[in-house]
């Protein structure tokens, strides 16, 4: 059986693509991951979203593993000719900061499914600099500002991702805000999906498939921005700027250094 995975980290403009992702009919199981079933649990968004799970699925089958919950899903959305796409909380794997977990620095949402599924695979990636910005604002904003050591372990983290972005292929955050016919229609041919233009006016009714503890603007924007890169403290850039990390995952995702 195929199933579509969808690799993204937090702050890297996931939002916006899950929800013109979503105009085009697909069915988005969104940020969900073996290690985070307990909070975003994919039966319930495959029911009370989309339909794909009844009662009667459910009957004598108590506490379902993830695989399996995955693997019923599937199997519905096919019989009901339903594209169905996971959206990986891939953060967990490369970047948990703050959330008790050891970065994997790879895919455990894979290592579940590969031996059940034949997986079509791609990643979207936002500029490294903004989306290590966003996600210190953020947590700055919970009341855990980063210090040294989470900026190293983020380090490690979006080299990681980076490394298995460009070995399955990606799109870029910016590509889709600057064009978003353009962006969706590369994104949906990476993961085999029909891609109608037509259809992407419809991402503004898309508001209530938003997942996520810390809402950000595009979970509610009816507009799509071109963002203006976020300015950085200059001892953020000078210390990020002599990294061999953040120089790997700049080159190996197609973004410019920034002086």
């Amino acid at each position: 059986m195929k199933l579509r995975l969808l690799h993204q980290l937090a702050r890297s403009g996931g939002t916006l693509v899950n929800r013109l992702m979503l105009a085009q009919g697909v069915a988005v199981l969104s940020e969900v991951h073996p290690l985070g079933w307990a909070t975003l649990d994919p039966l319930a968004q495959a029911r009370d979203w989309f339909g794909l799970i009844g009662a009667d699925d459910l009957l004598g089958r108590d506490a379902l593993p993830y695989t399996d919950a995955l693997a019923l899903t599937a199997a519905n959305a096919r019989r009901k000719r339903r594209p169905l796409l996971i959206r990986d909380w891939s953060h967990l794997d490369f970047m948990p900061l703050g959330l008790g977990l050891k970065p994997a620095l790879t895919s455990a949402q894979v290592e579940a499914l590969a031996g059940r599924f034949t997986l079509i695979r791609t990643a979207t990636v936002r500029h490294p600099l903004d989306q290590w910005l966003s996600l210190a604002a953020m947590l700055a904003a919970e009341g855990r500002p980063p210090r040294q050591a989470e900026l190293e372990a983020w380090l490690d983290g979006i080299e990681g991702f980076a490394v298995m972005a460009a070995a399955i292929g990606f799109v870029r955050y910016e590509d889709i805000a600057a064009d978003p016919a353009g962006g969706m229609e590369e994104l949906c041919r990476k993961l085999d999906l029909a891609f109608d233009p037509a259809r992407l006016e419809g991402w503004r009714e898309t508001t209530q498939f938003s997942t996520g503890g810390v809402p950000g603007r595009a979970a509610s924007s009816a507009e799509i921005e071109r963002l203006e890169p976020r300015p950085a403290p200059p001892h953020i850039l000078h210390r990020l700027n002599r990294d061999r990390r953040y120089r790997q995952a700049l080159d190996l995702l197609g973004y410019e250094v920034r002086e």
